[in-house]
C-alpha cells in the first residue's frame, strides 16, 4: 500500500527539531542507549507525552520514560490500561543530557519474560507503525483515519524549513526555543502541519458542514459549506469554507491566528497566511490530502505537499485533550 510509510523516513528531522514529541529530542543523547529492567510505579496515558514511570531493579531509582502523543502510541496497539504499577518491564532508550536526572526517550519496551516487544524502533528513531491486520476500502471521506509520517514532514520539520523561510521567518527559527513553544501552553499546531501529524482523525460529513476531528490535543475544525469568511473572527485554526469538486473536498482556510509555530519547527504564522486543502479518495479507498500553503510574512513562495489517510472504521476515534501539567513536564525533564 503507498500509504504505508515509515517513521524512520524523517528520523534525521526527529533528531533536529523534535516532532511527534512537542519539544525536541536534542535533550537526550541519541547516540546513547541504556536498558533498564524493572517495575511500573505509574503509567500516564496523556497527552501531548505519553510516560513510564520504572523503577530499576536493586536500586532506589525511578527512570521517567518518554513516548510519543496517545494518539501516535495508538496506532501501535497501545491503550489507556496497556500498563498497570506492579507490571515488571524491560525498558530501552536514550538517555537525557542531564546527568543529575533519570530520564528514557523510549526505544523498546517489552514485560518481562514476554517474546515480543510492545514498542520496538530497531535503528530508527521511531518505529515504523505495523501494517493493519485487515484493509478497509472507504467510499466516502467520512469516518475514522489515521495519517502517518511521510517525506512531506519533513517539509515542516527538518532543515529545510529555514531555506524556505523569508529572512524574517529563518531569524525567528534560529532564536526558538523550547520555552517558547505553544505547546506549553495546550496550543495546538495549526494547518497544514496539524494534518500531516501522525495520529488518528474523524471525518463527519453533514447538509452545511464538514467537521475534522484530531485525536491529539481533541482538535475540531468545521468547514463551513456555501459560505464565506466575512465577519470571521481569527483563531489558532483559521476560518475555513469548503466546497465539492465532485467527491472531493476543498476547504479554502484564511482568518489565521498568529502562532509561533504555525509554519512548522521555529517558523512562525502571521495574519496572511492562506491556506487551500483538498480530500479526495484514491484508487486504494484511501484518503489523498494536499495542501497548498501560503503566507508572505514568514515563506517565500507557496507551499505544497501531499499525504495519504488509511482508512480505519475498525479503530474507536477518543479524543485527547492536551493536559497542560503534562505538557510543562518536560522543562523540568
Amino acid at each position: 500500500m503507498r500509504f504505508v510509510t515509515t517513521l524512520g523516513v524523517v528520523a534525521a528531522c526527529l533528531a533536529a527539531r523534535g516532532a511527534l514529541a512537542h519539544h525536541s529530542p536534542a535533550r537526550y543523547d541519541l547516540q546513547t542507549q541504556r536498558t533498564v529492567e524493572g517495575t511500573i510505579t505509574k503509567y500516564e496515558w496523556g497527552n501531548p507525552h505519553v510516560y513510564l514511570s520504572v523503577r530499576e531493579n536493586g536500586v532506589d531509582r525511578i527512570w521517567v520514560v518518554e513516548a510519543y502523543p496517545s494518539t501516535a502510541m495508538k496506532q501501535y496497539g497501545w491503550a489507556a490500561n496497556t500498563f498497570a504499577a506492579g507490571d515488571r518491564v524491560v525498558v530501552a532508550g536514550n538517555p537525557g543530557r542531564n546527568p543529575g536526572q533519570s530520564t528514557l526517550f523510549l526505544r523498546s519496551v517489552r514485560k518481562a519474560g514476554a517474546a515480543t516487544a510492545l514498542y520496538d524502533s530497531g535503528d530508527a528513531i521511531a518505529a515504523p507503525p505495523p501494517v493493519p491486520r485487515e484493509t478497509f476500502r472507504a467510499t466516502t471521506i467520512a469516518g475514522t483515519w489515521v495519517s502517518s509520517v511521510g517525506p512531506v514532514f519533513g517539509t515542516f520539520f527538518g532543515p529545510g524549513i529555514a531555506a524556505a523561510a523569508t529572512p524574517q521567518g529563518a531569524a525567528a527559527v534560529a532564536e526558538f526555543r523550547d520555552t517558547a513553544n505553544p505547546g506549553l501552553e495546550c496550543v495546538p499546531f495549526a494547518p497544514p502541519v496539524y494534518m500531516i501529524l501522525p495520529g488518528f482523525r474523524s471525518i463527519d460529513v453533514r447538509a452545511d458542514s464538514v467537521v475534522i476531528r484530531g485525536e491529539d490535543a481533541a482538535v475540531e475544525r468545521t468547514v463551513h459549506l456555501a459560505a464565506t469568511h466575512d465577519g470571521a473572527t481569527p483563531s489558532v485554526h483559521g476560518h475555513s469554507i469548503g466546497r465539492w469538486e465532485g467527491g472531493t473536498l476543498v476547504v479554502d482556510t484564511t482568518q489565521f491566528a498568529p502562532h509561533r509555530l504555525g509554519n512548522g519547527a521555529g517558523l512562525p504564522s502571521g495574519a496572511r497566511k492562506h491556506l487551500v486543502e483538498r480530500f479526495a479518495l484514491n484508487a486504494e479507498g484511501g484518503l489523498d490530502y494536499s495542501f497548498e500553503l501560503e503566507d508572505p510574512d514568514y515563506l517565500k513562495q507557496p507551499v505544497t505537499g501531499t499525504a495519504q489517510w488509511l482508512y480505519r472504521p475498525d479503530v474507536d476515534y477518543a479524543a485527547t485533550p492536551c493536559d497542560r501539567e503534562n505538557a510543562k513536564r518536560f522543562l523540568s525533564e
